[in-house]
């Protein structure tokens, strides 16, 4: 009768144990994954020994780069500007 009572007393509390039991939600979809690719622009400015400066206007955020030379111009302008289309 005690062999009896302890093995369902076990299987109460293994039963209770599994209840508690995490859910996880399988549904869920992936967290984003980065892009991994860099502003060209940005690469360029630091590449030729400049410093990226984040600034912000009425229409949003844009960077621009201090080259050594203490010149300070817009990361596309400048990228743009050693960089012409060739037609």
């Amino acid at each position: 009768m005690m062999k009896k009572t302890l093995l369902l007393s076990l299987l109460a509390g293994a039963a209770l144990l599994q209840g508690c039991q995490m859910k996880t939600n399988d549904d869920a979809p992936p967290p984003p994954r980065a892009i991994g690719m860099a502003n060209p622009a940005d690469v360029y400015c630091v590449k030729i020994g400049g410093k990226l400066n984040s600034k912000e206007n009425e229409h949003g955020q844009y960077a621009t780069c201090t080259l050594p030379n203490g010149e300070e111009i817009e990361s596309w302008q400048l990228f743009r500007r050693d960089h012409p289309v060739k037609k």
